[in-house]
């Protein structure tokens, strides 16, 4: 991470930021003084955001030289670009065996020898008793000789090529960054002019998220303290000392681009000119913007199976939150908490925060005003929140989560004037655990119910009925007739307070979207997906609460099916005493053009009958003549007439399918038409055949 504390290099880290969704954003201030440079590490993670975000300042509107960093090869790559290896090098004796030809100077018993490196020469050398091996350098000088110089009595060699002695400076300088640590990346800051200035240095990189938890305190019915706590995990390789935290809950749009790496461009590789010819190519054409049109049918006039849409946004409360100072009588016995006595605020004065908050647009930071320390790899937790809240203790009923008991909440109220962000909250009464919850973030003054445990003392029955109510209205819409009806859905709970304390109970009933609320009974307030019913119950108190919910449903005659399955219905609807007399007459045309219809239906088929029966008569008048001969002058007079009746009935039958078909055209061009009429006092719904 970037800098260590023991680097005189460094500017000391002042300011840190930590976002919700995994960025950090540093801030390092201080005076340096020139010429240097100014050294950031960070990991192979992080340089990509690091070369994104970095900004460097310098008062007095003094310039920065340049800001330059490691290439992004590894380390290994770059110390194999070096004609010698110095990572495995031990000592002189393994050095020069690489130096060979290298121009060196050699002084050795104040003497200076100058030439070029042949190698090293193994010897033995007696002394005294004992025999021990030696290695002597081999030159060849500029006198053009060879000479032997032991290495024990080389007291300086120099290598006079430049261009070798930076190589040796940099592979020296390359092991040493491995040394200080591994795979991380070197940022150098370079001023040029040697005034002492104020140097700011702003980058964000990516760090873990912070995270909140909460405590909710319930000291006694009056009093409810809410205490919040930051989550921070320091990950870096650096100490965070004493310095100014922010923790913003925003989530900014935030990305990786690989920016280290170098690109290399692809290019095309083409053929030599004037070996292959080109290809000729037609350029795409561009397409302009286009905007898709839904078309759809003419709306009916109500649909068959509509409902007026139910509201998914909260409802305003109509309710007030109980156990505020000077709450109507008997709040407080419902189990209610409020705003602390004068007693209570003297205590939580002695523990305000210092810590500041600020809100722009969706974005909300807590400013920690005291300086924070969090130690390299490291965590920490941080209070944010310590305030009395509202606060009203009830039982949160949802038959979908728990069929026989309610939950125990609190219908929380954020009075903190901060944003609360997401996180879990663990909930003591009585100076004990009572249970936890997960609280979801709560903007100022919004309120939420935090369920923490089952409520064994309520006990719920739920009973569920199903009605439908006599049709009221008939519709025609294209080519149909529509019988609307109502039905009832209603669900009772059966509420059941076995404590000796008054209850409040919350009940989520689902909102059904084709579904709408009908009856005395209202819901306090609507969430997206529940309506919630507030029951107030007594000491040892039952008492049921019923929910009703009217749908729309509907019952279908093709009026273009020219059958007799739906004749009763139709009859059902002529009885009927309907709001528009019109439509009553609209229906006796209806059936006074269907029974046209069916009249040359049936003289189709009767038509056809007959043309059958004739052909059958003329196929064994045939065979009779086959058999008898063309002599016989009764069966020469059968097949005359069964053509003539053919013939007749023929043409009878054209005329009917023609009449039929100007019918049927009529007929829908006629019931095509969108009408509507209600039914007072329907009589009963006819059964289908």
């Amino acid at each position: 991470m970037p800098g260590k504390d023991d680097n005189k290099n460094t500017i000391p880290l002042r300011r840190v930021a930590l976002y919700k969704h995994g960025i950090g954003y540093f801030e390092r201030r201080g005076k340096f003084k020139g010429p240097g440079e100014v050294e950031l590490m960070c990991g192979p993670d992080e340089i990509d955001d690091m070369l994104k975000s970095l900004l460097v300042l310098r008062d007095g509107g003094k310039q920065i030289a340049a800001i330059t960093y490691e290439s992004s090869k590894t380390l290994e790559t770059r110390l194999a670009e070096f004609g010698f290896d110095l990572r495995n090098c031990r000592g002189m004796i393994e050095l020069i065996g690489q130096l060979k030809g290298a121009p060196v100077t050699v002084d050795i018993s104040g003497e200076s020898v100058v030439g070029r490196v042949i190698g090293l020469d193994a010897t033995k050398q007696v002394i005294g008793e004992s025999t021990v091996d030696e290695h002597q350098l081999v030159l060849y000088t500029d006198e053009k000789s060879l000479r032997r110089l032991a290495l024990s009595a080389i007291k300086n060699l120099t290598v006079n090529d430049p261009s070798l002695s930076e190589e040796i400076q940099q592979q020296l300088e390359l092991l040493f960054q491995a040394t200080r640590k591994k795979d991380q990346k070197l940022l150098k800051v370079q001023v040029s002019d040697d005034e002492e200035r104020t140097l700011q240095i702003v980058y964000s990189i990516p760090c873990p998220i912070w995270k909140t938890t909460y405590r909710l305190v319930a000291v006694d019915d009056t009093k409810l303290i809410l205490q919040g706590s930051a989550i921070v995990d320091n990950t870096q390789e650096e100490d965070w000392n004493d310095v100014e935290m922010t923790l913003v809950s925003a989530s900014p749009v935030s990305f990786i681009q690989p920016l280290y790496d170098p690109v290399q461009p692809h290019r095309t590789t083409i053929s030599a000119q004037g070996v292959n010819s080109s290809q000729p190519f037609v350029a795409e054409r561009a397409h302009a913007s286009r905007k898709t049109r839904i078309m759809g049918a003419p709306e009916p006039v109500a649909s068959p199976a509509a409902a007026p849409p139910v509201g998914s946004s909260r409802s305003e409360q109509s309710t007030t939150m109980g156990g505020h100072w000077g709450a109507p009588a008997g709040m407080a016995q419902g189990g209610a908490w409020g705003s602390a006595p004068a007693k209570a605020s003297m205590v939580l004065d002695e523990l305000k925060l210092d810590i500041s908050t600020q809100e722009t647009g969706d974005q909300f930071e807590y400013n920690i005003q005291t300086p924070v320390t969090v130690p390299r790899n490291s965590s920490a937790l941080i209070n944010i929140v310590q305030q009395t809240v509202d606060g009203e203790r009830i039982s949160l009923y949802n038959e979908s989560r728990n069929r026989t008991t309610p939950y125990s909440a609190i219908r929380l109220k954020n009075t903190t004037g901060l944003t609360l962000e997401a996180g879990p909250i663990t909930v003591m009464e009585n100076n004990s655990y009572a249970g936890e919850a997960l609280l979801d973030v709560v903007k100022p003054d919004d309120t939420r119910f935090v369920a923490y445990a089952i409520d064994q003392s309520v006990r719920v029955v739920v009973r569920h009925e199903l009605s439908r109510k006599p049709v009221w209205r008939i519709r025609c819409w294209q080519g149909f007739l529509y019988l609307d009806f109502k039905e009832m859905d209603q669900k009772t709970y059966h509420l059941e307070n076995l404590s000796d304390k008054k209850k409040t109970v919350f009940v989520e009933h689902a909102v059904v979207r084709t579904r709408n609320l009908v009856g005395d009974v209202k819901p306090s307030e609507t969430t997206e997906n529940f309506y919630r019913f507030r029951q107030e119950l007594q000491a040892k108190e039952a008492a049921p609460l019923t929910v009703t919910e009217e749908s729309d449903g509907f019952n279908n005659v093709w009026l273009e099916s020219f059958d007799n399955n739906e004749l009763p219905e139709l009859a059902w609807a002529l009885r009927q005493n309907f709001v528009d007399n019109s439509f009553k007459a609209f229906l006796e045309e209806v059936m006074k053009r269907r029974e046209e219809i069916f009249l040359l239906q049936h003289k189709e088929r009767h038509l056809r009958e007959v043309i059958g029966q004739c052909q059958k008569d003329q196929e064994r008048a045939r065979e009779n003549v086959k058999a008898v001969g063309t002599a016989n002058e009764r069966y020469k007079n059968a097949i005359d007439q069964a053509e003539d009746r053919i013939m007749k009935s023929s043409a009878e039958l054209t005329a009917v399918l023609s009449a039929l078909s100007e019918k049927r055209l009529a007929f829908n061009s006629f019931v095509a038409a969108q009408l509507a009429a209600d039914i007072e006092q329907p009589l009963a719904v006819p059964q289908r055949m």
